[in-house]
């Protein structure tokens, strides 16, 4: 069996003020895909294993994708879906396609590009080829992908540690379908509710009921896969939000009529999705007064991951006004970093540092503190953590001490995925008070470790959860929590 193996993904937040262009994509081709993935927990990474567990020959095609961003531009996503497309007519004849496509690509002119995506593939290999499609567990999952692709794969877990098993999921039920063991056939049910990122774990809270429920449907008889996406509500798309996917074996009914079952669980939990969360004045006090630490604060505004900006300071601004100690910001911040770098370890420098990308994350603070590291921001993680990523690179990082902690600035907007962006920079974790990680659920695989505590902050900025429905223009309106707003 010769399997083809693709991605290209990218979460796309429309609310920032900037887009993303093909040079922000990282870009691999045919064997360097096997090299990059093969040891991550990424689901590309399951792609490849699965050949060893399921006796599939792999043929390596194409792999994309970018941090977290604004929409991507029109002539990015068109040289990006080209190229797909010809490496797979070069590759046929193929047995089957394993597709890693993130669900929240929005591309100029494709509000739902991984739908696109999926449909120009099926028109290029036709309709009766096994094309096996995963997400991200934050996708806005339009009703036509999943009649475009064979089965859909969504990650189960929040923050993303079972990347590496959904691939292995797909390869393993593409491979039955080509032992003529499977006829996989998929429903779909789209709850009328925003589900807030703020209650995205699934190891708690309202979504661990629902995601136990579909843990449990995937062991019962006739069953293929069971898989529920939140949602990613920075996306302003007609189907944002959640959806329920059930794929059965030959019964259409079936599916329908359990995707229908799981998605009237969720809709039992609308009472428990508002959210209710400290601002940052709040936040940083219930921080310093907690009698056990570290405390982890979680900047829901600037979620990297998200898309955010990565320099937001409202927290920061709170932290030295309030006169806090032994706390670590980590702030995207490139002309900084160069001015420390100028500076030299040990120098004196004030500069003014973060709120630099747009108006949307706080003002620009002016700081005086003391050069206490430079790095050249590469890092390695070999722990789970979200993402599945094992190689990072921050770019120029420097450290400054000021004020009662440490600035981390660094030159590439990094989501704090991993710890070892702190501990590569020489601060170890373990000698801090409080931490502010720019994310919501995903930093949780890093940080619960080392935190006593963490206290989500409800913040200004790109990836607000407090955003109004009167922002969006093209996702559907009447949504549980804004239609629960309005009255």
């Amino acid at each position: 069996m010769r399997i083809g193996i693709a991605s290209l993904s990218h979460e796309s937040n429309t609310f920032v003020s900037f887009t993303t262009g093909l040079s922000e994509f990282q870009i691999l081709r045919g064997p360097e895909i096997v090299e990059h993935y093969r040891a991550t927990f990424h689901e590309v990474g399951g792609f490849v294993a699965g050949a060893d567990e399921y006796g599939y020959e792999i043929v390596p095609l194409f792999s994309a994708d970018a941090t977290p961003s604004g929409t991507v531009r029109a002539e990015a996503y068109t040289a990006l879906v080209d190229e797909l497309l010809d490496t797979i007519r070069a590759a046929l004849p193929l047995d089957g396609l394993l597709l890693g496509l993130h669900g929240a690509m929005v591309a100029e002119g494709f509000p739902h590009a991984d739908g696109e995506t999926t449909r120009r593939v099926r028109g290029l290999v036709g309709p009766d080829f096994p094309l096996f499609v995963t997400h991200d567990y934050h996708g806005n999952v339009p009703p036509q992908l999943v009649e475009d692709a064979s089965a859909l794969i969504i990650y189960k877990t929040c923050p993303h540690i079972d990347q590496r098993e959904r691939g292995l999921q797909a390869a393993e039920l593409l491979t039955r379908v080509l032992r003529g063991g499977a006829q996989p056939i998929a429903g779909i049910a789209k709850p009328e509710l925003v589900y807030n990122i703020a209650f995205h774990n699934t190891s708690g809270g309202p979504m661990k009921r629902v995601m136990d429920a579909a843990i449990e449907l995937e062991r019962q008889p006739g069953i293929l896969a069971a898989s529920v996406a939140a949602g990613y509500q920075y996306a302003d798309v007609p189907w944002m939000g959640p959806s329920i996917v059930v794929v059965a074996d030959g019964e259409p009914a079936l599916a329908q009529r359990e995707a229908q079952r799981l998605a009237d669980l969720m809709w039992s939990t609308r009472a428990d999705l508002l959210p209710r969360i400290p601002r940052a004045a709040e936040a940083v006090a219930l921080a310093m007064t907690s009698e056990e630490s570290p405390v982890s604060l979680f900047e829901l505004g600037d979620n990297i991951g998200g898309g955010s900006a990565g320099d937001a300071t409202i927290i920061l601004e709170e932290l030295l006004r309030q006169e806090a100690s032994d706390w670590v910001v980590a702030l995207y911040d490139p002309e900084a970093a160069a001015v420390c770098a100028a500076a030299g370890i040990g120098a004196e420098a004030t500069l003014p540092v973060g709120g630099k990308v747009d108006d949307q994350h706080g003002p620009t603070l002016t700081v005086t503190g003391r050069v206490r590291a430079l790095h050249d921001g590469r890092f390695i993680e070999t722990e789970r953590r979200h993402g599945g990523k094992r190689e990072w690179d921050q770019g120029l990082t420097a450290v400054l001490a000021t004020g009662g902690g440490l600035l981390l600035l660094d030159s590439l907007r990094t989501p704090p995925m991993s710890l070892n962006q702190l501990r590569s920079a020489g601060i170890l974790p373990e000698q801090q008070r409080i931490f502010v990680a720019k994310g919501a659920v995903a930093p949780r695989a890093a940080y619960e470790p080392v935190s006593a505590r963490i206290i989500e902050v409800d913040t200004a900025g790109a990836t607000s959860i407090s955003r109004p429905p009167r922002a969006y223009r093209r996702a559907r309106q009447g949504l549980y929590e804004w239609s629960h707003q309005a009255r």
